[in-house]
């Protein structure tokens, strides 16, 4: 296995609820970024809150 895998897995073992949950927030407030910024590129005329919609129509998938 690759040291730096390993030192990140050991690191993700050895870190507290509170640091999980607030890395995990932090990765979907990303996600989030990510995707409002893929719907503007391939929806430059949308209104912001047709993309907020969309966001949250993501957001809110059942699959």
């Amino acid at each position: 296995m690759d040291p730096l895998r390993r030192d990140d897995i050991e690191q993700a073992r050895r870190a507290t609820p509170e640091e999980k949950a607030r890395q995990a927030l932090e990765m979907m407030r990303a996600a989030v970024r990510l995707k409002r910024a893929g719907l503007r590129a391939r929806h430059p005329d949308e209104s912001e809150a047709n993309i907020d919609r969309r966001v949250r129509e993501w957001l809110l998938a059942d699959d």
